[in-house]
């Protein structure tokens, strides 16, 4: 059924009652722009225009069958649903959008279009039609229905456990309990679950690797990861930079890591730390439980957004009233958390897996930063700047998340200070992991013909590197297959890193606001406007930051972080 109901961004292209789940739909439009006369630049801006109010209704139709589906996997009818968009829809529009795409350069090149208002764009197809290759159209949706197989299978997944059924990401929330034998028999419960489907999840692995290379060839490419630096438009750096900032992470955060780690020890009063002993309070401490119910949870958020900025809050308020938050833990929702963007009505969605923890406050307030970064680039003309690099977009969320840290005694009362604490432990915390998931796929796709044991190996080798302070001895079935928990390597193969780009860009921001608050909101804001139209380090330069991963940034900022941690 299609989607009327966009009163905000009408249509004036597209026929308001087309219906976008069939591709006899949508050829004729397509067919239209290819042919259609251009013969200046009022005239390229409006076909750019059309063809933007085309695909945003193209786009959100497949976003509104995926996120149905994800939000509930084991529902036979929203799954076919959305692969019948994946494989009967969607690769229909590919060829066409490549004559688009060389049709835009080829008036680009005739035309003089304002460098500031076209580099971006320009760049970005020249790029797209270097590795467009049509036998890849299949491919790619074979990939698709290989993620959604992993989805459903991990989505599968439960315990039993104090009497009743419960979802992965329920029974996590046990980790933070003060009794060690709970936090072990609940942690070896989920990690043995994962274990059961160990195999098929080898297996499925093992397809998507090879059927991921079989598309870099085709493109040209020599492998995927070259091939997914160019999709992914990784203009600004390579992956050199990529493995110098793992080693950067080395020399600089894991000794900080050690240094929190011995201190847990040492107060928790144990000889070595197992993985049933990293979530608990430091200081064995009963767990933060901030909120009960998803109404609290939202409106508790509702609450820190206003006191950021009012009219952030007032975004999320309407998200809210709109239906927009799929926010509680439940069996077969897929597991993870993310915002999507309903690009016809220009309207963020957030889907997460809330159980009731601290984390969960500051999962909803990174996605909460996700949509207000959509939100304020709504009225850009050109979808194709109505995002932005996940680089950049990912200091969207965790710039929120460090905004709120002055806002957060509503959840916290008293404790507040202890859970800023964790928050700053657990970005240091997570540096070397993400090290070590980014390192794992460039080994991956680097050696592909090696197999599954030796990418499994060298997983076991990063752990080694990057958790040298947990004690895995007995472990070492569950350390090898531990990457299959990382939803990334199975759904969004390289990306990742970002999160560590993007880290550094929100300590950033955090550093404004100590320094200036509203200035540095404002200029957060500033950044977030631009959505997609310049290049990643002016983002990064409007939104007060420097775009650099490299050791002399790293350095002095988890500093800053550690001398934190030790005031708190």
């Amino acid at each position: 059924m299609a989607n009327v109901s966009a009163v905000e961004f009408p249509r004036r292209y597209v026929a308001t009652d087309a219906d976008f789940g069939e591709w006899a739909t949508a050829e004729p439009y397509f067919q239209e722009l290819c042919t259609r006369q251009i013969a200046s630049l009022e005239q390229l801006e409006k076909w750019l225009i059309d063809i933007s109010e085309l695909e945003a209704c193209f786009e959100e139709e497949g976003a509104r069958r995926y996120t149905a589906m994800t939000c509930q996997t084991d529902d036979a009818e929203r799954q076919q649903r959305f692969m019948h968009f994946i494989e009967n829809v969607q690769p229909h529009a590919e060829p066409w959008r490549d004559k688009l795409r060389r049709k835009f350069v080829r008036h680009a090149e005739l035309l003089s279009l304002p460098p500031k208002r076209y580099e971006v764009l320009v760049r970005s197809m020249r790029n797209t039609i270097e590795i467009y290759r049509e036998e890849n159209i299949p491919l790619l949706v074979e990939n698709q229905k290989l993620v959604t197989e992993y989805q459903t299978i991990t989505a599968a997944m439960t315990c039993r456990y104090d009497g009743q059924e419960q979802t992965l990401q329920q029974i996590a929330k046990y980790q933070e309990e003060p009794d060690r034998k709970v936090r072990e028999e609940t942690w070896r419960l989920a990690a043995d679950r994962f274990l059961q489907d160990a195999e098929p999840l080898d297996r499925l692995y093992e397809k998507m690797v090879a059927l991921r290379h079989q598309i870099a060839r085709n493109a040209g490419c020599e492998d995927f990861r070259a091939y997914a630096f160019k999709a992914m438009e990784r203009f600004d750096y390579t992956p050199a930079h990529c493995l110098a900032f793992h080693d950067a992470i080395e020399r600089v955060v894991l000794p900080a890591v050690r240094e929190l780690a011995d201190e847990r020890r040492r107060n928790l009063g144990l000889d070595t730390l197992r993985p049933w002993d990293l979530a608990v309070d430091p200081d064995n401490l009963p767990p933060l439980r901030p909120f009960q119910t998803d109404e609290e949870l939202a409106a508790g958020c509702s609450q820190v957004f206003h006191q950021v900025d009012p009219e952030l809050g007032g975004i999320f308020d309407a998200l809210r009233t709109r239906g927009s938050l799929d926010l509680g833990s439940r069996k077969g929702k897929a597991p993870g958390g993310y915002q999507v963007n309903y690009a016809e009505r220009r309207l963020p969605f957030i889907f997460m897996n809330a159980v009731g923890t601290e984390n969960d406050v500051r999962t909803l307030l990174h996605e909460g930063g996700h949509a207000f970064h959509s939100w304020a680039c709504r009225n850009e003309p050109f979808l194709a700047y109505r995002g932005a690099p996940l680089e950049f977009a990912e200091v969207a969320s965790m710039g929120m998340e460090c905004l709120s840290l002055p806002y957060t005694e509503g959840f916290f009362g008293p404790e507040t200070s202890r859970a800023t604490k964790r928050f700053f432990e657990k970005i240091v915390a997570f540096l070397p992991y993400m090290a070590s998931i980014d390192a794992y796929q460039h080994f991956v796709y680097t050696h592909v013909d090696a197999g599954l044991e030796a990418w499994k190996g060298y997983w076991q080798s990063l752990t080694k590197r990057f958790a040298p302070e947990v004690d895995l001895t007995g472990l070492e079935r569950h350390d090898r297959h531990g990457w299959q928990r990382k939803l990334h390597v199975y759904e969004v193969p390289f990306y990742y890193i970002e999160y560590g780009i993007a880290q550094l860009g929100a300590l950033q921001v955090w550093k404004n606001a100590l320094a200036d608050y509203r200035q540095a909101v404002a200029l957060y804001r500033h950044g977030l406007a631009l959505g997609g139209s310049r290049p990643l380090p002016e983002l990064f330069r409007a939104a007060g930051c420097q775009f650099d991963f490299s050791e002399p940034t790293l350095r002095p900022l988890i500093a800053a972080v550690m001398q934190k941690i030790a005031a708190l």
